[in-house]
């Protein structure tokens, strides 16, 4: 008897608080979302002494609790994913850049400064060859009056132009892609201080 006095307790006193909060929203756009919860409640308070009755009410509570843990372990994995993958970015962002400042060093020592660099690296965890090196992109110039021009110590000598036939546009490009003795000379030195390809090194030195 007294379970069942305190069941309806629980309703009438459910009843008159939500009354109340309704009252007091007037016609503020939560009110819909507010009677759907108290709802809900409702059906849960009216249904309640089943549930005890049959042990539905442990069940809920088992469901609700192994949801709850799945959704935080979720969440919490997430996290940890994130987390791991910001590092990871910051890890390589950092590597890039004492790559770029190796680069510079060793163009120092050949009277060269780092104008411009694009570095490439294999970011794939799971390859063997994570974190190597896949290409770089330099470019340089010369540093005080050094300049190409006055690495050899000669006369120049004008040519005037000579044209034979007519030029096509793939030897205009390739003429374009020609290094001098000075780009060749350094990106064989990257080469081989990063045991590179040197097919995957582009080097452009201005003047």
């Amino acid at each position: 008897m007294n379970a069942i006095y305190s069941w309806v307790k629980n309703i009438v006193i459910f009843l008159v608080i939500t009354t109340i909060v309704t009252n007091l929203l007037g016609k503020s756009s939560y009110k819909k979302y507010v009677n759907l919860i108290t709802g809900i409640i409702l059906v849960i308070l009216v249904i309640s002494p089943l549930l005890k009755l049959f042990q539905l009410d442990k069940t809920m509570d088992y469901y609700f609790t192994t949801n709850s843990l799945l959704a935080e372990a979720e969440d919490m994995n997430s996290r940890l994913v994130n987390a791991q993958e910001e590092q990871m970015s910051a890890i390589l962002e950092e590597y890039k850049e004492q790559i770029g400042k190796q680069v510079g060093n060793l163009l120092e020592r050949e009277d060269l400064y780092l104008i411009d660099i694009n570095v490439t690296v294999n970011e794939d965890e799971n390859s063997a060859t994570f974190g190597n090196l896949l290409s770089l992109e330099v470019t340089a110039g010369y540093t005080g009056a050094d300049t190409k021009e006055s690495l050899v110590d000669i006369d120049r000598i004008d040519i005037k132009n000579i044209k034979i036939g007519e030029k096509n546009e793939a030897d205009t490009e390739n003429d374009s892609n020609i290094l001098t003795p000075g780009e060749i000379n350094i990106k064989n030195l990257l080469s081989d201080f990063y045991n590179m390809n040197p097919d995957n090194i582009n080097i452009s030195i201005q003047e």
